[in-house]
């Protein structure tokens, strides 16, 4: 199963569910379209025709669908960062490495049964003042290697997420240009008839040739 990570937070599309640390909110199946294809194609100017024809395949929708999508998903994000990038008179972005891919393996079913198996064991021992031990030496060896396991994965996933946070400014590509900074300010009619292959936007929404 495939989930995207944006600090501590997790959009799963298999669920069409956006999780945070405070709460969870379920999206529809248009708004979990338009997302996933916004994240998969991060650093892109997505059109909002080419976002209509990915949320609504073969419907006919008013334009004002899109508008709705995006803000109930900015709404699911609880951030002051703004992780959907209106493009003005060209669409939506989402800047690079803002999401980053993960893939979830199930838990093999063999060894889920065998932790059920120990903890009803464990439950009957002490239901019955049994002398507490009935869990075997094996089993509580392989409960303390899950353990270290687990502790593993999640230190190595907060390390990751927090190298990657330091990934500044976020980029973007357009008409074979590499545009860096505050690209929230950026308008296309503003860039510069210029051959630079790399632009930068500062916080005033200015814009200039990358040395």
């Amino acid at each position: 199963m495939i989930i995207y990570k944006h600090g501590n937070d997790i959009f799963e599309p298999q669920k069409s569910a956006f999780r945070t640390t405070e709460s969870t909110t379920k999206l529809s199946a248009s708004e979990t379209k338009v997302l996933q294809y916004l994240i998969e194609n991060n650093g892109e100017i997505i059109t909002r025709e080419k976002l209509l024809e990915i949320g609504w395949p073969n419907k006919v929708v008013v334009p004002n669908s899109l508008n709705v999508a995006i803000a109930n998903l900015r709404k699911a994000f609880k951030t002051k960062i703004e992780i959907i990038i209106t493009i003005k008179g060209a669409g939506f972005t989402i800047a690079k490495n803002t999401f980053i891919q993960h893939t979830i393996q199930p838990e093999p079913i063999s060894l889920v049964n065998e932790e059920m198996d120990a903890e009803k064991s464990e439950k009957k021992s002490i239901s019955s003042h049994n002398d507490g031990h009935s869990i075997s030496k094996s089993k509580r060896q392989l409960f303390q290697t899950v353990s270290f396991s687990v502790s593993v994965v999640v230190v190595f996933t907060w390390v990751t997420l927090w190298v990657s946070s330091w990934q500044s400014p976020p980029c973007i590509s357009f008409n074979e240009q590499e545009i860096c900074g505050n690209i929230e300010l950026l308008n296309l009619e503003d860039l510069p008839k210029t051959a630079s292959r790399s632009l930068y936007i500062d916080f005033k929404g200015n814009i200039y040739e990358a040395q």
